[in-house]
């Protein structure tokens, strides 16, 4: 029989749109597990909330996976709101398990809204429950942030409960072993798809966006803990060869539109650097692809820990990033040799290092091959579900050779 995974991931469908701007690298990350797991012998059912009515409540996601998305939805960016529903998306969730006549071998939950999910299902089934706490509020608090005190006690409480806990890099892991030295915890880093993200012609992305050479790169959330103003600022007041441009990739529909960003202080800042920025918005994962590949180098100037998926889908694709020491940005880069890091408050720096790599495009393009060549050894969507695999099968005591080919 097929060993059958409950993957709960409320927060992030991992079908949603990747320019939504909800969940980002979370989101993608769930994603390719769920597709890449399948190859080792599990199905799996991903539950979600449902964030548009016109979606289908069942969608498959590969040969033996779906995603279930539950009535009831959450409310976008209520944390407060989302605590008054743990209870009701519970009973969905048991009560769907009750009606699919399913029999899963372990649940694996994503993020501390999900793991309370999680802990009333494992409370009433006793399934082996493996948990993944997503950068908790009060360890990964960036610049801004304002902790909500019952989240912050429900992540301290999801550290004691489950069977295991899965974390993507090893800083996380500390962490959790100063939290509770007794709890079991697995690193399992993230991975990129290598035959999406690769090495390509820069020539088409050139020619659509008006360019006479390779672009410098930031992808991701338009949010200031992400430090996109603050390279921004620093960026003005630099002397820029006439040639320079900067390709913004990320944001929603509404945060950018026809090229210019709502937010005051980035269209300010845009309307400054005129034609050495351009605001691209966000799109389809699968669209980001060639812009990265048709770049000279990534900026990473976050402010605060990330997942760090686009670090390594960069990487992946011959591209070198600079970024600041942070989680996630940090454990992927080897500085010197596939990128540069400096200090989170160090943009001065990081522009010194990333103009530096686009003005030396061959170097730039050497420290792309470090870092390609890095991700094909240890950080693909098949090493990623290997790790994984290797997770589900120590906490639950069922081993490959134990699986048959029988749906």
């Amino acid at each position: 029989m097929i060993r059958r995974v409950l993957e709960i991931s409320l927060h992030a469908d991992p079908l949603t749109y990747g320019d939504s701007g909800a969940v980002g690298g979370q989101q993608i990350l769930i994603r390719e597990l769920v597709k890449n797991i399948q190859h080792h012998g599990y199905g799996v059912d991903v539950l979600t909330a449902q964030a548009n009515p016109l979606w289908p409540e069942k969608f498959s996601l590969g040969h033996l996976g779906q995603v279930v998305r539950l009535a009831q939805g959450l409310p976008k960016q209520s944390e407060d709101a989302w605590v008054s529903l743990v209870d009701v998306l519970a009973e969905q969730a048991l009560a769907w398990m009750d009606g699919s006549g399913r029999s899963y071998h372990v649940i694996h939950s994503h993020y501390w809204i999900s793991g309370l999910v999680a802990e009333r299902i494992q409370q009433k089934t006793g399934l082996p429950w493996i948990h993944s706490p997503v950068k908790m509020a009060e360890w990964n608090q960036r610049p801004g942030d304002n902790l909500d005190p019952f989240r912050v006690e429900a992540e301290e409480r999801l550290l004691a409960a489950p069977n295991a806990v899965v974390v993507s890099y090893l800083s996380e892991a500390d962490i959790i072993h100063r939290a509770n030295a007794r709890l079991p915890v697995y690193v399992v880093p993230p991975g990129v798809d290598p035959t999406q993200f690769f090495s390509r012609d820069a020539g088409p992305v050139l020619r659509t966006r008006g360019l006479t050479r390779r672009p410098v790169i930031y992808m991701g959330r338009l949010e200031s803990a992400r430090g996109l103003r603050q390279a921004l600022e620093t960026l003005a007041i630099r002397d820029l060869p006439d040639d320079f441009v900067l390709l913004v990739l990320g944001g929603t529909r509404q945060q950018v539109q026809r090229g210019i960003p709502a937010m005051p202080e980035l269209a300010a800042l845009q309307a400054q650097l005129g034609e050495r920025v351009q605001f691209i918005g966000g799109m389809p994962h699968r669209g980001v692809a060639p812009y990265l590949a048709a770049s000279e180098v990534m900026i990473a100037p976050n402010q605060g820990p990330t997942l760090g998926m686009a670090v390594l889908e960069s990487l992946a694709s011959g591209v070198p990033v600079v970024g600041t020491r942070v989680p996630g940005v940090q454990d992927w880069i080897e500085d010197g040799s596939d990128g540069f890091l400096v200090p989170a408050e160090g943009i001065e720096a990081m522009w010194d290092k990333a103009l530096g790599l686009w003005q030396n495009t061959t170097e730039a393009r050497k420290m792309g091959r470090s870092g390609q060549e890095k991700v094909h050894r240890l950080h693909t969507v098949q090493h990623m579900a290997q790790q994984m695999a290797s997770c589900y099968q120590e906490v639950t005591g069922i081993g490959r050779d134990q699986v048959g080919i029988g749906v």
